[in-house]
């Protein structure tokens, strides 16, 4: 789509366009129990977008993007949405040539950008997809809260999942917990400096919207990256307060670092990520690498494996996780995939992949899917 109603040096289109991630997995579980699903955004977030540019000369451009996440299972909103329409990003913004951009509205922060977008994540950069992100069981304490009715308030005013027992909420997953998969801030305001012998920088600050109260549910982060030919690396640096935290002036911060590169067809990615409770003091961290090799422009396979270990308001949980992902490519748009996903606990908390909570401390996943962009 293009309009053309505009002067004569000026260039303005409107882009729509999106990326589908659809499957079906099977769960088992530690007492062998099976659990089949069709699986959406297995690997990258199945969504839909409206983005637009304009051309105002001297390399000044307006530009804006409404995102949305959808359910190829159902036809609906991501459960993730909530019932926003452009729950994964509504901005609008500016962008000059040799300076940066600089934008406002709904947005992910930089771990987002870097570690997914940019593919330096061990999960999405090479094997498991979001289906081996950073996760587990652990969200209540994580977030601090307990009992069913802190549990239930933390559900609408916090980051994580439900868990639920007998169809009653008992926990929360933590699925995504360093933010890699995106977790919108509002009310934000997002300056990214253009690359400068490869590198780059970003800040971003979230309003809360308290009057009287400034610090109530707002939200920070910071970056620093750096790329050349197919090398990328960051740093960010993000922390987002939360109701259910201290009465919504605390929350969860977390910090990424990382890298990934490719030559003679392999493909190395590690990563560093940490989450910690402002309030509490409650902390996790991980730290993931992965392989990958092209043996053919159509064919890739890739292993990953991640650690994660809680401190002792986490029960001192350490979870090993291992993928393992062969991809076919039809077309430089369409492509089939057959991954892998296993996970162990040391027992502390139960295992969860794909906020599949297991009964026990071992939880596995195998998907054939499909992914297409547009």
């Amino acid at each position: 789509m293009c309009s053309g109603a505009a002067p004569a040096f000026a260039q303005s289109g409107v882009t729509i366009g999106g990326f589908l991630d659809e499957g079906v997995a099977v769960y088992r579980d530690s007492g062998g129990a099976r659990l089949y699903q069709m699986q959406d955004s297995a690997i990258f977030p199945s969504k839909f977008f409206i983005r637009g540019s304009e051309d105002m000369g001297g390399g000044l451009r307006a530009n804006f993007s409404l995102d949305s996440m959808i359910s190829l299972s159902t036809g609906s909103l991501d459960p993730q949405s909530r019932g926003a329409l452009f729950e994964n990003s509504s901005w609008v913004g500016l962008s000059q040539t040799g300076i940066g951009s600089f934008r406002i509205g709904r947005q992910n922060d930089f771990a987002f950008d870097y570690y997914l977008i940019g593919g330096i994540d061990p999960a999405t950069g090479v094997a498991g997809g979001m289906l081996n992100f950073r996760t587990g069981s652990f969200g209540a304490d994580l977030l601090g809260v307990s009992g069913p009715a802190q549990i239930a308030g933390a559900v609408a005013g916090g980051p994580y999942s439900p868990v639920t027992t007998n169809g009653a909420i008992s926990g929360l997953a933590a699925i995504n917990w360093d933010r890699v998969g995106g977790k919108r801030m509002s009310n934000a305001v997002k300056v990214v400096s253009d690359e400068y012998a490869g590198l780059s920088a970003g800040v971003m600050y979230s309003f809360g919207g308290t009057a009287g109260d400034f610090n109530n549910g707002s939200g920070k982060s910071a970056a620093i990256s750096f790329r050349h030919d197919e090398t990328r690396a960051a740093v960010v640096y993000t922390e987002q307060n939360y109701a259910p935290v201290n009465g919504g002036h605390s929350g969860i911060a977390n910090l990424l670092a990382g890298a990934r590169t490719k030559y003679a067809g392999f493909t190395v990615a590690g990563l560093y990520s940490q989450a910690r409770n402002t309030y509490t003091g409650a902390k996790i961290y991980a730290l993931s690498g992965g392989v990958g090799y092209d043996f053919s422009p159509a064919w890739n396979l890739g292993g990953a494996y991640t650690y994660e270990k809680g401190n002792d308001l986490l029960k001192n949980v350490v979870i090993n996780q291992a993928a393992l992902q062969l991809t076919y490519s039809i077309s430089k748009r369409t492509a089939v995939y057959a991954v892998g996903v296993f996970q162990r606990t040391n027992g502390a908390y139960a295992a969860e992949i794909g906020n599949i909570v297991a009964n026990g401390n071992i939880q596995s996943v195998a998907e054939l899917g499909m992914m297409h962009r547009f």
